[in-house]
């Protein structure tokens, strides 16, 4: 029987008991009646523009955005600068396209600066994450929160989100599956989540109507399973589950135990030899795959609790969410007992995985899946890309699976993920060059999200804010505390 991967099961616990600290504000209604908002125009001038459609730079551009739209891109000395433009100077500067963070959690709220939901999306945007993708939420509000960004009555990056997870649990047979995907369907979610353990029939029933109802399957592959029937059926693949498991010898009955977080002698017979193989197969299937490497990486950190403490950007996150964090890691009595060396090789056969896949030609996206376990949404997004840089992928694929890779696994290519005329104006303003380091993408001077410009002190002044509203005494805590517990999945 599959050892259940307990940490992950807590960590999500985690991020309900501190974003639920904060009291929740009702949302307000948008304006009717009222004439719609002259387009504004915004150009930056004698930019070096990072398009993200090869692996090239643009030097001394001028972009011009109007309302939402990019509508011109060319060189300073040649394009012009309309006379109502707001002029953002970038020279020695770089234009990229803002960030998409591909597997996030939301928490209760209606987007509102004041509630959870809002704080995540206000670090989000500060981080220079302009779309992002919802696997998981209380129930309704990530389409209440999806539907209030995309009318501009909040601020924040433009949502995917998917329905309720489909597991063991939540249905039972082929029929049941069907019918949940249909509601889903019906009730306008985006794509699905699985968490797995559906078995191998309603596993296969769920696919079939989600491909009949057109709506992309992501998540979890458990044993039942298993990676390549998950691949020949076209799921995208979240947290590289299965991968570990097709690593052992074909007759090690570990396959069928070995979970996400899998610290035990297994490890040790796991054969790195093997991933060419997989990541041919996984290339070939056309699968994406959101590695989530930050985040296994901290849960298994040989250094313990405190450098995880010492993250500058917990101070946007309830203290309450950084105490229950820090007893969920060090109260761990079988993950402190495991050798340092062990969670080492752990990670490294992970990034070895990363790295095969890439080198296949295999597609990936960055996911964070946070807020959870000292992974603060949006700051998580460049801990990811970190994460991947270290595995081994060059810069700019690191910013391929950032970007244009995600607007391309979701269909939406032609509308955004590049710097282009005609492009949706999310774009990153930066201080250093991203093809050169990602940890550059972190100097960001300013953030433009479906056009609205937000320079760096207004991002800053999101910041303080949300520190500010984390932090402050909670309202109706209990309440809001039990109903996350129980909703987020």
């Amino acid at each position: 029987m599959r050892r259940e991967t307990r940490w992950l099961r807590w960590m999500t616990l985690g991020l309900g008991l501190g974003m639920a600290a904060c009291a929740t504000s009702p949302a307000t209604p948008a304006a009717s009646g009222e004439a719609p908002p002259v387009e504004r125009v915004v150009a930056f001038v004698d930019v070096n523009v990072v398009p993200m459609d090869a692996e090239h730079l643009l030097a001394h551009q001028t972009v011009v955005v109007r309302g939402e739209r990019i509508v011109a891109l060319g060189p300073v000395d040649s394009t012009r600068v309309p006379r109502d433009a707001v002029r953002v100077e970038g020279q020695g500067r770089y234009l990229m396209p803002g960030l998409a963070d591909m597997h996030l959690h939301l928490v209760p709220g209606t987007g509102e600066p004041e509630d959870p939901a809002g704080q995540v999306l206000a670090l989000l945007v500060a981080n220079g994450v302009t779309s992002a993708r919802a696997l998981g939420g209380p129930k309704d509000t990530p389409r209440l929160v999806r539907d209030r960004v995309a009318r501009g009555e909040v601020l924040g990056p433009t949502l995917r989100v998917a329905g309720p997870s489909l597991h063991g649990k939540s249905v039972r047979g082929p029929e049941q599956v069907r019918q949940r995907v249909r509601e889903y369907a019906a009730a306008g979610y985006d794509l699905l989540k699985t968490h797995g353990s559906l078995g191998r029939e309603t596993y296969d029933a769920m696919m079939a109507e989600a491909r009949a109802r057109g709506l992309k399957v992501s998540g979890h592959v458990t044993p039942d399973v298993g990676l390549f029937h998950a691949l020949e059926s076209g799921q995208q693949i979240e947290h590289l589950d299965g991968y570990l498991n097709e690593l052992l010898p074909e007759n090690d009955a570990a396959r069928v135990e070995v979970g996400q977080v899998e610290l035990g002698e297994p490890l040790e017979r796991m054969d790195p030899a093997r991933i060419p193989a997989l990541a041919e197969a996984t290339r070939k299937a056309g699968v994406w795959s959101s590695p989530t490497l930050a985040l296994f990486e901290t849960v298994t950190s040989p250094e313990g609790v405190e450098p995880l403490r010492a993250r500058p950007e917990l101070r946007f996150v309830p203290q309450a969410s950084v105490e229950a964090w820090t007893r969920m890691v060090a109260g761990d009595a079988q993950m402190a007992g495991v050798p340092a060396e062990r969670k080492r090789r752990f990670a490294e056969l992970r990034r070895q995985v990363v790295h095969g896949l890439y080198t296949a030609g295999a597609k990936l996206l960055v996911g964070s899946d946070s807020p959870q376990l000292f992974m603060v949404a949006g700051f998580a997004v460049h801990r990811e890309m970190e994460a991947l840089a270290a595995a081994g992928i060059p810069a700019y694929g690191v910013l391929e699976a950032a970007t244009r890779n995600a607007a391309e696994y979701l269909g939406e290519a032609s509308t955004w993920g590049t710097v282009a005329e005609g492009r949706r104006a999310d774009l990153l303003l930066l201080d250093a060059n991203p093809l050169e380091d990602v940890r550059h993408t972190r100097a960001i001077a300013g953030v433009m999200v479906r056009g609205r410009w937000l320079p760096r002190s207004e991002l800053d002044a999101m910041l303080e804010r949300t520190a500010v509203v984390a932090n402050a005494p909670p309202r109706a805590k209990k309440k809001n505390v039990a109903t996350t517990a129980s909703a987020v999945p």
